[in-house]
């Protein structure tokens, strides 16, 4: 067995070769469709062990929730590659490829040496796949790029405590060095605080980029908590007030991708809450909302996407293309409104009701209502511009068959969890006990759902109201930019001197001698 993750980064090299078009869609297709396959028929419980230097390596293990997040990966990746293969340059399509294959191998990783080398290798592909996307997105792939940078030095950290904490690099709960893995962690998931890159660089970027970034960036760091840190309760609180912020700042967007950026952050926050709690119910419900988000998110993203490849802009009022002159897309956007909203019989009605039946803390199972009712909220607005609002908007060109194709492909998934739940349940093997279409269920499910549009008939006005003022602020961008400033000014002082750098090496080591002594 390999770990379908090689076949993204071997598929990465291929590309490399004089290939035609037609070449290059038939071997993304066998790449997607071969790591979908391998990851499908991995066995739980094998593990592949490795003598590096001094250290015993676990590059490739399997268990279920590895399988099942492995799977909901390679999905993505299949759907992402084939609705970008056609809008997506040669070079960038390697990077996206070698971005799913690093993903990939992040799961399957069975100790924090691997984890850490291709979740740094994430972060550079990703940024390369912004910079290079536009010149407009450049200083925005700068900026993705140092953020993330902090992360993974965060990480690394992190990982040198551990191991001189316990003498190995095995991957489990966390014994040293916790604040930094929380600090790499919370970056990676836009942790309110540390969320500022997440709708800045999914609105910046090209629509296609965002889909890929969406599937895998903060999913990533969802599986790396609940590898190191499950079980830490008050992260929970922590989880509800990230979602509550999450729900406040996409009420106020004016740009559709922003709105979906917003989302992601109060989606996580279900992901925090069940994880925190620790039990198998809580987790296990975190790992499947992991799931359902990555399908219904990915299709919202892919429906904007062709809004703005028909139209040419990113705002509510071309949502009104949808339902006049889209039909597919209306189809798969109703179903992925309904799926988020948690409505029954949708997909994330299951892993919602799995959290809150893992939920014992009422501020708890109040906080999950209300988040439930502000998604709803949220996404009303999206759906009364895409379907009820007057619109003129015309269609510049007919979305690519490809982009369609990607956009129904998780739509088909989304359907067939939403009416079989216990899918999901057999595909790892895990018996939870519930009973998804009892009274008490359903009712708990539609809920939240049914006040939202009550809400949203009496407060209309203020739901879908223009705001001028944002309430965004990024002390990170100006942390940034003075970051990038200060090189600047000190490279102007690399002028090959060696008398000038032996005093600069003087003048440090007697700073650090007088630290020492005092």
């Amino acid at each position: 067995m390999i770990t379908p993750g090689l076949l993204y980064l071997s598929g990465a090299l291929l590309l490399f070769l004089p290939i035609t078009n037609r070449i290059k869609y038939i071997m993304s297709f066998l790449i997607t469709a071969g790591a979908l396959i391998v990851t499908f028929y991995l066995i739980p419980g094998y593990s592949l062990e490795l003598d590096f230097l001094k250290y015993t390596l676990v590059p490739f293990k399997v268990d279920n929730i590895s399988k099942l997040t492995g799977l909901i990966f390679a999905v993505g990746g299949m759907a992402a590659v084939i609705y970008s293969i056609n809008l997506c340059s040669l070079s960038n399509l390697r990077l996206i490829f070698v971005f799913i294959g690093s993903a990939l191998t992040v799961v399957f990783a069975g100790d924090l040496f691997t984890l850490y080398v291709f979740w740094e290798l994430m972060t550079i592909s990703s940024s390369f796949i912004i910079i290079m996307a536009s010149d407009v997105t450049k200083k925005t792939g700068y900026f993705y790029f140092l953020v993330q940078l902090v992360g993974g030095l965060s990480l690394l950290w992190g990982i040198f405590l551990q191991y001189s904490a316990t003498g190995n690099l095995s991957l489990h709960a966390i014994e040293a060095g916790l604040p930094f893995f929380m600090i790499a962690i919370a970056i990676k998931l836009a942790f309110v605080g540390f969320h500022t890159w997440l709708p800045l660089v999914y609105s910046k970027a090209p629509f296609y980029v965002a889909v890929v970034l969406s599937i895998y960036t903060t999913k990533v760091g969802v599986y790396v908590m609940f590898r190191l840190l499950s079980g830490i309760n008050i992260l929970a609180y922590a989880g509800l007030i990230s979602a509550l912020f999450g729900v406040v700042m996409a009420l106020r967007q004016k740009q559709v991708l922003r709105l979906l950026s917003y989302s992601i952050i109060i989606q996580v926050g279900y992901m925090i809450m069940g994880i925190s709690i620790g039990t198998e119910e809580g987790t296990t419900g975190a790992i499947f909302h992991l799931v359902n988000h990555i399908l219904y998110k990915t299709v919202l993203f892919m429906a904007v996407g062709v809004v703005i490849y028909t139209t040419g802009k990113d705002s509510f009022e071309n949502l009104g293309v949808m339902g006049r002159k889209l039909p597919l897309t209306s189809i798969a956007t109703l179903v992925a409104f309904l799926g988020i909203a948690g409505v029954p019989f949708f997909n994330g009605y299951m892993s919602k009701t799995i959290i809150k039946d893992a939920l014992h803390e009422p501020l708890l199972k109040w906080g999950l209502d209300l988040m439930s009712f502000g998604t709803s909220l949220i996404f009303l607005k999206f759906i009364y511009y895409a379907f009820f609002k007057k619109s003129t908007i015309n269609i510049d060109k007919k979305p690519a068959i490809s982009m369609q194709f990607g956009l129904g492909f998780l739509t088909v998934f989304m359907i067939v969890i939403g009416i079989n739940p216990f899918l999901l349940e057999n595909l790892t093997t895990i018996n939870l006990g519930i009973n998804y279409f009892d009274k008490k269920h359903l009712l708990s499910g539609i809920q939240p759902f049914l006040w939202s549009i009550a809400a949203f008939i009496l407060l209309k006005k203020y739901v879908v109201k223009n705001y001028q003022r944002l309430l965004y602020y990024d002390g990170y961008r100006k942390m940034a930019k003075l970051f990038v400033a200060t090189g600047y000014k000190l490279s102007n002082y690399h002028d090959g001197k060696l008398n000038r750098y032996l005093v600069w090496a003087t003048s440090t080591l007697i700073v650090l001698l007088l630290l020492l002594m005092f």
